[in-house]
C-alpha cells in the first residue's frame, strides 16, 4: 500500500519566503507571517516607487507558487512603497551569521562568510596562503565584504587589527575596524571568546563590531544607485 502521505512536501518556513520575496525587482524588506498551521496568514512587504503596486503583487503570487507551491490571497499581502530617497532611510534588521566555511584551494585556503540580514543574504570571502596563515584576519576580511554587499557598498570598512590574548583559562579574540564616516574616522572594537573554530570566533566577533554601529552606517553613508549583488 503506498502511504500518499509521504508525498506530501514540508511547509515553507517564513524566513525561507521572504528570502524568496527579496528576489522580487523593488522589493527592499519583507516580513511574512504564519498562523498556527503554519499557512501564510499576513504578507508585509517595502518596496520601491519604480513599479506600480499590481505588478509587484502579481510577482509575489507567481514566485510564491513556483517556488514553494503556495497560493496567496492578494487582500493578504500589505504594500508600502517609499521613494528611494526614503528607503536609505530604512534601517538594515540587525545581520546574523549564517554559516562560516574554510577550504584548501592549491596553496591557499578560502574562507566564507554567509550573512542574513532584512530578508536578504551575502556571502563574503577571502584568501590566505597555507604558508603563511592569519586565520582570525582572513576571517574578519570575509566577514567584512559580506557586509559590505548586505549594504549594497554603501560603507568602507578597514580592518585595523585582529589578536587574541588569554585572560586565566580562557582565550579571548580582539577584533578593531576604522570606517570614514562623515569626513571623520571611527573605530569599532568587537570581542569574543575563541571557541572551537576559530574562524567563526573571528567573523562573530567582527560582527559585533559593526552590529554596534550598523544603523549608523546605513543612515550616514552615501548609497550608490546599484543593485543588490
Amino acid at each position: 500500500m503506498i502511504d500518499h502521505s509521504a508525498a506530501v512536501p514540508a511547509k515553507s518556513s517564513a524566513t525561507d519566503l521572504e528570502l524568496t520575496l527579496s528576489q522580487i525587482q523593488g522589493i527592499y524588506a519583507s516580513c511574512v507571517v504564519l498562523d498556527k498551521n503554519y499557512d501564510v496568514g499576513e504578507i508585509h512587504v517595502v518596496s520601491s516607487e519604480a513599479r506600480k503596486p499590481k505588478q509587484i503583487v502579481r510577482d509575489i503570487e507567481t514566485l510564491l507558487f513556483v517556488k514553494h507551491r503556495v497560493r496567496v490571497d492578494y487582500r493578504k499581502i500589505s504594500l508600502v512603497q517609499l521613494p528611494d530617497a526614503k528607503l536609505m532611510r530604512i534601517p538594515v534588521a540587525r545581520p546574523e551569521i549564517r554559516q562560516v566555511k574554510e577550504e584548501v584551494i592549491g596553496d591557499e585556503k578560502r574562507v566564507q562568510v554567509e550573512i542574513q540580514g532584512a530578508s536578504r543574504i551575502a556571502v563574503g570571502e577571502a584568501n590566505e596562503r597555507i604558508d603563511n596563515p592569519t586565520t582570525y584576519r582572513t576571517a574578519a576580511r570575509a566577514t567584512i565584504i559580506a557586509i559590505e554587499k548586505l549594504l549594497s557598498n554603501t560603507i568602507d570598512v578597514r580592518l585595523e587589527n585582529a589578536e587574541t590574548f588569554r585572560l586565566g583559562a580562557r582565550e579571548i579574540l580582539i577584533v578593531i575596524l576604522t570606517s570614514l564616516i562623515e569626513n571623520r574616522e571611527e573605530t569599532f572594537v568587537g570581542a569574543g571568546f575563541v571557541g572551537a573554530r576559530p574562524i567563526e570566533s573571528a567573523a562573530r566577533a567582527t560582527l559585533d563590531a559593526l552590529n554596534r554601529r550598523i544603523y549608523n552606517l546605513n543612515l550616514q553613508a552615501p548609497r550608490e544607485d546599484e543593485p543588490f549583488d
